[in-house]
């Protein structure tokens, strides 16, 4: 798919700073200079639009599909100090509560009960119930973009940050990821059972690329690990459990700079897009006898 043959115009154009998926795919978020909007992602629906004066956000992360958004401030007017993360209950209309750190957060990621908060050297966990406990801390190498990525389906564990050296990966395991509450319980609503623990010790480095990395990405099983580098030319997929190279997909020959990666939802095709004005689809299921 080529995107830079095509020009989709609109009358009155919006500029969107930022548009991230709540762990689950059922609602999106955009924000924009004049706000940020919620969405259902299927069928495509707009749940709610807030204008917001006074600044503006460069993130605005939906925690699961609660009222609660953490919101942060960001680019020439920022509507909160960059050094924040906030919690907007978007049922009330307000701020409820918010993170205050040393310097500018640098990236966000959460599943149910639980936010990884990444800033310049180090990745913070926090521990979301009745009260925001801090849980732990790592150190990680020069890392800008705050790259992270947190596996967020019942039962998983694994969180992804970067390592202390340059183009690796840590491979961080936390408690279990609690399961779904059905809003109307059913034998085929309920969650499957906890799996077991794995027979080997889980690797916790994975030595990805040798030059910086500027993606990382997990499916929400947190089974695979995507990782891309400052060359954009390579996507290596790692088993996350034994560190092991389990595929390596090319994007192309020349040096690009990768903006995400994304694994469908079953784990069977990849997507990669960077500043060429492409989208790559990898199919990872084999096809034939292997």
């Amino acid at each position: 798919m080529n995107l830079g043959r095509h020009s989709i115009t609109s009358t009155t154009p919006v500029h969107i700073f930022d548009a991230r998926f709540d762990p689950d795919c059922q609602i999106f978020t955009t924000s924009t200079p004049a706000g940020f909007a919620v969405y259902q992602t299927s069928p495509l629906k707009l749940l709610r639009n807030r204008e917001i004066t006074g600044g503006t956000l460069t993130a605005v992360v939906p925690f699961h599909t609660s009222n609660i958004l953490f919101l942060v401030g960001g680019g020439r007017s920022p509507l909160y100090p960059p050094n924040k993360v906030v919690f907007w209950d978007d049922a009330l209309g307000k701020e409820v509560a918010e993170l205050e750190f040393r310097e500018r957060v640098r990236g966000l990621a959460c599943r149910r009960g639980w936010l990884a908060v990444a800033l310049r050297r180090r990745v913070v966990v926090f521990q979301i119930g009745e009260q925001v406990t801090r849980y732990a801390e790592w150190d990680t190498c020069d890392n800008p973009k705050g790259l992270l990525a947190m596996a967020t389906a019942a039962y998983s564990t694994l969180l992804t940050i970067a390592g202390r050296q340059l183009g690796h990966v840590q491979l961080v395991h936390l408690p279990p990821c609690a399961p779904p509450v059905p809003i109307e319980p059913s034998p085929s609503s309920l969650p499957r059972k906890p799996p077991p623990p794995p027979a080997k010790h889980p690797v916790s480095i994975i030595a990805a690329h040798e030059t910086a990395l500027t993606t990382l990405t997990v499916p929400a099983s947190g089974r695979l690990l995507a990782t891309t580098s400052s060359r954009g030319t390579l996507v290596r997929i790692w088993d996350s459990l034994s560190g092991k190279l389990v595929r390596e997909l090319r994007r192309g020959t020349d040096k690009a700079d990768i903006y995400g990666v994304a694994f469908r939802p079953d784990e069977q095709e990849l997507c990669v897009w960077s500043d060429k004005g492409t989208v790559h689809v990898f199919t990872l299921v084999a096809s034939g006898p292997s």
